[in-house]
């Protein structure tokens, strides 16, 4: 308000011009000889009341004027915060879209580039001359490892047997075999469909046991290991024909009836199957004792047994690995299963074990060592 009343003219002022003539008037009485004093009191009384009134209209004109510009000026004020704080978020968030924007299409344009640079010819980052001397690197690399690898596998095989194995601590005890080779022999005798895969698995089996073929082995002695001279291929590993073990002689015709010959169904047409049970191969056991076969059956179940004595000839062993006894045959033991009536539909659970020798048959941990388990079901 001060800034105001300072610009405006006095000399335009209504009220400030008339309360100047009443000063000057007055000043004027008071210089005039003659007066007398009432007259002056009077006058100076008169002159006290006019300028309270014009005061008093001063005042009650000024106060409008400054009301109004006050309040401009707080709007005016109000519009330059709130406006500017208005726009300035309005810009924020437009040029934050456009930086999301930018930041996406380089991103991508920096994908693409890293792809295939056109501008320098570069894939994935490289030239061509910096993959041609990694892949140059990575190609002497690999092959100095490939040949390391190789030359500590030869000198490794160059210690081996190839015929036996150095450490066989986990064959000492080896289990046994049924054939026909299935956990449980289920069928019904006046169905021959139901039983031709098992008679088919013995006839298969037993073919290299043939009498004609068997006859070209050797006799051996019954009861006594069949040791041979190692020293008669003492260079094997450069021989690529080395000397061949002797074979002993497994007539299939010592089965009897359960050798398919004179039952070309094993007793499965008749309800009495047989079974035959062998031994795992490890190359150079010798079973302590006369090892034979024994099976029993959780039911009542009469067993026959062939060779009689269901024995595991030691003339059988040792055996002496593939390669130099390629045509060893290994002791059999058949089991003819006699079911009676009450039998029938009946499922038996039979286990067969290796006994009288050190291989271990109780194993818990192990059900295949020594032994072997199967189930037999007979219907008719």
């Amino acid at each position: 308000m001060s800034n105001t009343n300072q610009n405006q003219d006095p000399n335009q002022d209504p009220i400030h011009g008339q309360s100047q003539d009443l000063n000057q008037d007055l000043n004027q009485n008071q210089t005039k000889p003659g007066l007398d004093q009432d007259q002056n009191e009077t006058r100076s009384s008169m002159n006290q009341q006019q300028t309270k009134a014009l005061n008093k209209k001063q005042k009650n004109q000024q106060p409008k004027p400054a009301r109004a510009k006050t309040q401009t000026k707080t709007q005016a004020k109000i519009q330059t915060r709130v406006q500017p704080g208005i726009q300035t978020g309005v810009q924020a968030g437009v040029q934050a879209h456009q930086n999301h924007i930018q930041e996406k299409s380089k991103e991508a344009e920096t994908f693409c580039s890293f792809i295939y640079n056109p501008r320098t010819g570069a894939v994935l980052g490289r030239t061509r001359s910096s993959w041609g001397r990694i892949l140059l690197f990575y190609l002497v690399f690999y092959s100095l490892l490939s040949a390391m690898f190789c030359f500590t596998l030869w000198m490794v095989l160059l210690t081996l047997d190839p015929d036996s194995p150095k450490y066989s601590d986990l064959l000492q005890n080896p289990g046994l075999v049924v054939r026909p080779q299935v956990l449980e022999i289920s069928f019904n005798r006046s169905e021959p469909s139901q039983y031709s895969a098992y008679v088919e698995q013995l006839h298969r089996l037993l073919h290299k046991y043939n009498d004609s073929i068997q006859a070209a082995n050797d006799l051996c002695l019954a009861g006594e290991f069949t040791i041979q001279n190692q020293n008669q291929n003492q260079d094997q590993d450069q021989d690529p024909d080395p000397v061949q073990r002797k074979v002993c002689q497994f007539r299939r015709s010592s089965l009897r009836s359960c050798s398919g010959l004179t039952d070309p169904h094993f007793g499965f047409k008749d309800g009495r199957p047989c079974v035959i049970i062998s031994m795992n191969r490890v190359v150079g056991l010798k079973p302590s004792g006369d090892p034979f076969i024994n099976c029993t059956s959780k039911t009542p179940l009469k067993m026959q047994y062939f060779p009689p004595d269901a024995r595991l000839d030691r003339m059988f062993f040792p055996y002496y690995g593939k390669r130099i006894h390629s045509q060893y045959v290994q002791p059999l033991v058949a089991v003819k299963l006699l079911p009676s009536r009450r039998d029938v539909g009946v499922s038996h659970s039979i286990t067969c074990r290796v006994e009288g020798s050190g291989i271990k048959n109780q194993n818990f941990r192990d059900r295949n060592q020594g032994r072997v388990s199967f189930k037999v079901q007979i219907t008719q």
